[in-house]
């Protein structure tokens, strides 16, 4: 059966109550020998409006026959049962329930991507992870959990960058501005809250085919990299579409995925954005950065 990975997080009202009402729905819906789940993490609130309370966070593996649109389907109902309202960003929760992996799946459609885009520069969901699922691999990467764990902590510990590809010049300005103003630095150089950011002009199709079989490893010391993307018109084209070059380049959904004869230039963890809103786009490499070095505190067994 396919090996599931899902993350349950909440920090709104009586937090463990939710966080165990979850696990029974979740026991109900998939049958407890079917599931395992991690410890409770205690984590502070990421990107988010101001004033919100620390975060509890597990993640559940789970063995299933349902096709992958039937569990998220299933983890919808459950967020509903729960009282979850969506309303703003990161806001505080009363629950989350967010799909990560759905065995060997990449899936990218306006509804559902598959693995969870920000999955791998979160460490309050691959900490739990490790403790209960550490071989499974992560589709997208390559990589193992335990491998995107030591990652994360190696970066952490080296006060690695955060490697941005814009696609053109006038974008990437608009971007190193938005930065600057949001850091408070010309030269946008790292401190204990910002990263450090590389800025790079690059396209998504250059970056696919043969002749990039000689080009050099990417910086050994970047620790996400962060493909941005402006649609031409957001109101007429969906972006998921548009940015598709960039989805085959990043090797994020299986019906693009790149032949034996095709070579993908971006190794390591990543993630893809759309970049029409500057300021928006700046918030999310920050929460990028912050989910990356948050510390985590095991509170219980869940």
């Amino acid at each position: 059966m396919p090996r599931t990975l899902i993350s349950l997080g909440a920090n709104l009202g009586n937090v463990r109550e939710s966080m165990g009402a979850a696990k029974r729905l979740l026991i109900d819906s998939f049958g407890a020998s079917n599931l395992v789940f991690s410890q409770l993490y205690r984590t502070p609130p990421i990107g988010g409006p101001g004033g919100q309370g620390d975060f509890l966070n597990a993640v559940v593996a789970i063995d299933t026959d349902r096709s992958v649109w039937e569990v998220w389907e299933l983890i919808q109902a459950i967020e509903s049962a729960l009282g979850r309202q969506r309303q703003h960003r990161w806001e505080a929760r009363r629950i989350d329930v967010d799909l990560l992996l759905f065995d060997q799946q990449r899936i990218w459609t306006p509804h559902l991507k598959i693995p969870h885009p920000r999955m791998c520069m979160r460490t309050f969901v691959i900490e739990p992870a490790l403790e209960i699922v550490p071989n499974s691999i992560e589709p997208v990467t390559g990589w193992t959990i335990s491998r995107l764990h030591n990652h994360l902590v190696r970066s952490h510990r080296n006060n690695s960058m955060i490697q941005v590809l814009c696609q053109d010049a006038s974008q990437l300005s608009q971007l190193q501005r938005e930065f600057a103003k949001v850091v408070g630095s010309d030269n946008c150089l790292t401190s204990e809250a910002h990263p450090l950011v590389q800025w790079s002009v690059a396209n998504a199709e250059q970056m696919v085919g043969t002749a990039l079989r000689q080009s050099k490893p990417k910086d050994p010391l970047s620790k996400l990299t962060i493909a941005a993307v402006a649609s031409p018109d957001p109101m007429t084209v969906l972006w998921e579409d548009f940015s598709k070059p960039w989805v085959k380049a990043l090797n994020m959904d299986t019906r693009l995925a790149l032949d034996s004869n095709e070579f993908r230039s971006i190794e390591g963890p990543r993630y893809l954005m759309p970049s029409d809103d500057p300021k928006w786009a700046v918030h999310e490499i920050l929460a990028a950065s912050q989910a990356m070095q948050c510390e985590l505190e095991a509170v219980e067994t869940f």
